[in-house]
């Protein structure tokens, strides 16, 4: 994580951004000048993307970039039905994952039998069966879908995904306070704030989604809409099939 330094030079202060890690036994670090003084809080958060994009171009890009080419190369030279069937099976596995961290019933196998055979597994909650269903359509929609990314689109999954099981919150912002399980991070509560910074986070997707490498900006993405945890339940799964829909596109 950056940080930012001070150090007085012949009784000068002088403030850095400083970013350090350890690649191949060694302690490396990256700097950067801020001036005399901290620049204002909307400099110091411009300085401080373009500098987290410059340690990602530096040091995750060339292996990203790398993982890219092998999965093209095996992607182009894989037939168009194999292909589908894979993402099919990502799909499956993703449905499954994305559902377990919010606490699912189902099994990888119970997953499996809901989604390729229509069979009910026993002794599980009939809502984890629904959301199961619910998120793979939605996940098939998303490869297909060509529509831009904004607050609309997230709540229609919301919809989507939580009309059966949680009417109540489907959809809809919250005006109310929630927390994070394991976090003392308590996400903004007011409709209007978070309405806000829904607005202002996709205004920041337009304008950099071709800027920036799209690992970078799905990375952002998924860090800044967490943190406004915009509905009563089920952020983690939005966020998570935002970043997916970033990627594939």
């Amino acid at each position: 994580m950056a940080t930012i330094l001070q150090r007085s030079v012949k009784g000068k202060e002088y403030h850095y951004l400083s970013y350090s890690y350890r690649e191949k036994g060694k302690v490396l670090k990256k700097e950067k000048y801020l001036g005399n003084e901290i620049p204002p809080s909307d400099e110091m958060h411009r300085i401080w993307e373009e500098f987290s994009e410059e340690i990602v171009e530096e040091r995750w890009l060339p292996i990203i970039e790398e993982i890219k080419e092998h999965y093209q190369r095996i992607f182009e030279n894989t037939p168009v039905n194999i292909n589908k069937k894979n993402l099919r099976n990502f799909g499956i596995h993703f449905t499954h994952n994305t559902n377990k961290i919010e606490g699912s019933s189902l099994t990888l196998r119970d997953v499996k039998r809901v989604l390729e055979d229509d069979k009910l597994p026993k002794n599980r909650k009939p809502n984890d069966v629904i959301e199961t269903k619910s998120h793979m359509i939605l996940y098939e929609e998303m490869l297909e879908t060509e529509v831009q990314l904004t607050t609309d689109l997230i709540r229609k999954w919301h919809k989507k995904m939580f009309r059966l099981t949680e009417p109540n919150i489907a959809g809809f912002i919250r005006d109310y306070p929630v927390g994070i399980s394991g976090s003392d991070y308590e996400p903004p509560y007011s409709k209007i704030e978070i309405e806000g910074l829904l607005n202002r986070l996709f205004r920041w997707y337009r304008a950099n989604k071709e800027r920036y490498h799209p690992v970078f900006v799905a990375s952002v993405m998924h860090y800044r809409f967490i943190a406004i945890h915009p509905f009563g339940d089920g952020n983690g799964r939005m966020t998570r099939l935002m970043t997916n829909y970033i990627l594939h596109k």
